[in-house]
């Protein structure tokens, strides 16, 4: 398995664990908080989203269905912080896991192109290396470190 890491998850520390006051703003804290983010329906999301990692969603609700109906999903909307980046990322789809016992968060960037899986304590990227089968890799992550010991 292949990890790319970019800091993503020092910077989800820095600015949403260490900055709880923020975590009542943001749908849920699993979300970056430099940005705005609408909830969308699993039928609006596939209908706006069609580039790299397009079909995690399916394999999950087809494979997982117990992960795939605790699935919220979102579409940032503006930035209201300043970032590296420099504007919202409104391109990506935003899948957050939570059952009240577990959380972890799904980010598709088509720019990249990546398939962001994290949580409160770790993170990977997974991404098209050398005709990897991504969409394996991330099922198996979502499985083995995200999910285990789920019922």
């Amino acid at each position: 398995m292949h990890s790319h890491p970019t800091g993503w998850l020092r910077h989800l520390i820095q600015n949403v664990v260490c900055k709880p006051e923020k975590q009542n703003e943001m749908p849920h804290p699993l979300l970056n908080n430099s940005q705005e983010y609408t909830e969308e329906t699993f039928e609006e999301v596939k209908a706006r989203y069609v580039e790299f990692g397009k079909d995690l969603y399916d394999i999950l609700r087809v494979n997982e269905p117990k992960i795939f109906d605790n699935l919220k999903f979102y579409k940032a909307t503006k930035l209201i912080e300043k970032t590296s980046w420099g504007e919202a990322e409104i391109e990506n789809s935003y899948a957050i896991y939570d059952d009240e016992k577990k959380s972890f968060g799904i980010q598709l960037e088509p720019m990249t192109p990546v398939i962001c899986l994290h949580n409160e304590l770790t993170q990977i990227e997974i991404g098209d290396w050398d005709g990897n089968d991504y969409y394996a890799e991330s099922l198996s992550f979502i499985r083995k470190e995200l999910i285990t010991g789920m019922e």
